[in-house]
């Protein structure tokens, strides 16, 4: 037994190391994935091998609609899927977090909700195929264009499903752009789901900095205290010193996070219709463009500015455990929403990223609450 485990841990690292280079595994290794961890992830992902290789490809059912491709949005060609057993299902749009974490090549994650929903996925301007197709001479990374993008990414879907309007799930960085798009085009949206919701960000940051100081110190690192000391507590002006702190940090997310973590990497290598060039260029555009050009932006909004009147329902999901946009903090943003409807959830054992490693109970929670409110809306 013991000399089956220490193949199979062999093979993960070889795997990593031959289809991700050293660079991704030591980004996992980062993160405090734990052997036993990996090992566990690549079984289950083995246990369901056929659906993961097959994420992307065509779904059979007599109204499903499985689409993907370049769409001209705001003047550049931009990727967007369409996925779902029955056309007619309410559609959401997923914004994805980053800036520049794509999810469209993990639709394997999502393969359930597409039963209860039509599931848009868009690669952001500047980020994963969207940057494949235009690399670092992408124009406009400004938020103002983000959101104008996903306004006709929204209409784009809106008239390929003939649904008037549709939800908005937005994790993380996407929660940025998406209260900023509910806020500017309501009439789009029947209602919006935030995840990893972002509110303050340099009140987060700081939150940040002191639970990593605090841990740091009851673990008795002192080498590590002294650099995060040295580098003193935010606002940073550039995303290579905030790396610095999240260095530490990443080893005190909760399981949950780091097993998506380490899930994620698997499934998007072994998605047929995503390859090893994507990757790479999924990676070069989150690491060296996306983040790097809108660092600022992200770490240094403040969504209280925009105010608290909300046109259509307002829900956030968050994992209770969340170690980059902790709950606690995102509640008293919550408690002064004013929207049609409006609840917070935060659910147990779960962290920053809750939709992706708990996307079943996400989902129980999306077809309950937010499904309903599609038919009200239309």
């Amino acid at each position: 037994m013991i000399k089956k485990i220490l193949l199979a841990l062999a093979l993960v690292v070889a795997v990593a190391l031959v289809l991700s280079g050293v660079g991704v595994w030591l980004f996992l290794a980062n993160f405090g994935v734990s052997p036993q961890l990996a090992l566990r992830v690549v079984v289950e992902e083995q246990k369901d091998a056929a659906a993961v290789w097959n994420a992307e490809g065509p779904i059979a059912t007599s109204n499903g609609v499985a689409e993907r491709g370049y769409v001209r949005i705001g003047g550049i060609d931009q990727w967007v899927t369409i996925r779902g057993e029955d056309r007619h299902n309410p559609a959401i749009l997923i914004l994805h977090g980053g800036p520049g974490d794509t999810q469209s090549q993990l639709a394997y994650i999502y393969r359930h909700w597409e039963k209860f929903f039509t599931v848009v996925q868009w690669d952001q301007r500047g980020t994963g195929r969207t940057y494949a197709k235009n690399g670092a001479a992408t124009p406009d990374m400004t938020l103002d264009r983000f959101v104008e993008d996903g306004a006709e990414v929204t209409n784009y879907a809106r008239k390929r499903l003939d649904q008037s309007r549709i939800i908005l799930v937005a994790h993380s960085w996407g929660s940025i752009v998406g209260v900023n798009l509910i806020k500017r085009h309501p009439e789009l949206f029947s209602a919006y789901v935030g995840t990893g919701q972002v509110v303050d960000g340099p009140a987060q940051t700081l939150w940040e900095y002191n639970y990593t100081l605090d841990r740091l110190i009851a673990d008795g690192n002192t080498s590590a205290v002294a650099k995060l000391r040295k580098l003193g507590p935010p606002p940073y002006d550039a995303d290579a010193q905030e790396e610095v702190m999240r260095a530490y940090l990443n080893r005190y997310l909760v399981e949950s996070d780091k097993e998506y973590l380490l899930a994620s990497v698997g499934l998007a290598l072994a998605n047929k219709a995503y390859s090893m060039k994507d990757y790479s260029l999924h990676q070069k555009a989150y690491l060296s463009f996306a983040l790097p050009k809108m660092y600022l932006t992200e770490s240094r909004t403040n969504l209280n500015l925009l105010g608290y009147e909300m046109r259509v329902p307002f829900f956030i999901v968050d994992g209770r455990e969340d170690r980059l946009t902790p709950p606690q903090l995102t509640q008293f943003y919550f408690q002064e929403v004013n929207a049609p409807r409006k609840a917070m959830i935060v659910i147990d054992n779960a962290g920053h990223f809750v939709a992706m490693s708990n996307a079943d109970a996400f989902l129980r929670i999306l077809v309950e609450k937010v499904r309903p409110l599609s038919a009200q809306r239309s």
